[in-house]
């Protein structure tokens, strides 16, 4: 298994509902990369990502949820764009506990759905951990399958 450390894992994009497949669309366009769809009806959101890419994209569904209520107030007072990056660690409770040590808050820990399509692919912790630039920081310790990855020689 290989992980990002140090480094930004992935980048989330927030995208109302009735724009999606023109959003979604743009970026396979522009990353010449597939995403692939996976709903979350227990939390109400439905979620693009390419994981090899670093790409993600997430839009809530039309029943109301605590989780998804998150995600139409930040569409509805920031908009459309980028709302998170998920920065790699190899150990996301020392990184917790470093972070609450001097003051900051870090949110409940957050893991992968046993039925996601890329289970095989890798596996997944996350916890926020406040925001930069108006952008929610992620910590994700994430450790990918051998060839998830496609690094190349420079």
């Amino acid at each position: 298994m290989k992980k990002f450390t140090n480094h930004i894992d992935h980048v989330a994009w927030i995208s109302r509902p009735e724009n999606l497949a023109a959003n979604i669309a743009q970026l396979e366009k522009l990353a010449d990369a597939k995403l692939t769809r996976f709903e979350r009806q227990d939390m109400g959101f439905v979620m693009y990502i390419n994981w090899e890419a670093g790409l993600e994209v997430v839009s809530p569904l039309p029943e109301p949820t605590e989780f998804n209520q998150w995600l139409r107030d930040w569409l509805d007072t920031r908009g459309e764009g980028v709302m998170s990056v998920v920065f790699g660690v190899r150990d996301l409770e020392a990184h917790k506990a470093r972070l609450e040590a001097l003051g900051c808050e870090v949110g409940p820990l957050m893991d992968d759905h046993p039925d996601s399509p890329w289970r095989a692919k890798l596996t997944l912790w996350e916890r926020q951990a406040g925001e930069v630039m108006n952008t929610a920081f992620i910590l994700g310790d994430i450790d990918y399958a051998d060839g998830v990855i496609p690094f190349g020689d420079a």
